[in-house]
């Protein structure tokens, strides 16, 4: 259906609200995730001294929470007025987000410098150096089309290409956790877990995240994209 003949108060149809119940158990699930996955990553943080290194997890798991928060509020949005209010939410978490991965990049950075160590040797290190600069186009892309889109000619131009900007986020998501669960791996931190065998709840939290993001994917809405 064309968003122009989507009424502004969504139907109350059995259809609807079954929809409606599906995104909330969704959203739960999602939190529910995100809440283990900040929780495994603290009761590591906890037992180890503060310093520079700590700040590298600390600040990635910041911007993990953001960044699929982020994407999680604009799925889905019924109405023009869910789309214009999502969409000034969801740049000002991503925005948030990758500040915050970029001076946990700077962190991480600084410490193999002193401690003299080789950068980007790991498939954690290069994954999330591709995943940085990845997400740096993806803002600048998705800032462009929803504020300035007279850069590709015109609004209706720029809303041809927001579907683009959509896939790239579901594809960046899936390299941002799938970077996470190397990170979590690390020797450093898999050593400091409580214990070993926790580990295999990071693939819960992921199952849990993941399940509900298809969950609520709308790919039928993708082929008359708008960034109302």
């Amino acid at each position: 259906m064309s968003e122009e003949n989507t009424p502004l108060v969504a139907s109350s149809s059995p259809m609807n609200a079954h929809i409606s119940r599906k995104d909330t158990v969704s959203k739960y699930c999602i939190a529910t995730g995100i809440i283990l996955f900040v929780s495994l990553v603290g009761s590591v943080l906890v037992r180890l001294p503060f310093n520079m290194f700590t700040l590298h997890p600390l600040l990635m798991s910041l911007f993990i929470v953001f960044i699929t928060e982020g994407i999680v509020l604009l799925q889905p949005t019924r109405t023009p007025q869910e789309k214009k209010k999502g969409l000034k939410l969801h740049a000002m978490i991503q925005t948030v987000a990758y500040i915050a991965s970029i001076f946990g990049f700077i962190y991480i950075f600084r410490n193999k410098v002193l401690s003299n160590k080789a950068h980007f040797e790991s498939a954690h290190g290069k994954m999330g150096l591709f995943v940085f600069i990845s997400l740096f186009i993806q803002l600048l892309f998705g800032i462009t089309i929803g504020y300035v889109p007279q850069l590709f000619g015109s609004v209706t131009k720029a809303k041809k290409l927001w579907k683009y900007h959509r896939i790239m986020g579901y594809v960046l998501i899936t390299l941002i956790w799938t970077t996470a669960q190397l990170g979590v791996r690390a020797e450093y931190m898999y050593n400091n877990l409580y214990s070993p065998h926790l580990i295999w709840l990071h693939w819960v939290a992921v199952i849990l995240i993941f399940g509900g993001i298809i969950s609520r994917t709308r790919v039928n809405k993708w082929k008359s994209p708008s960034i109302q």
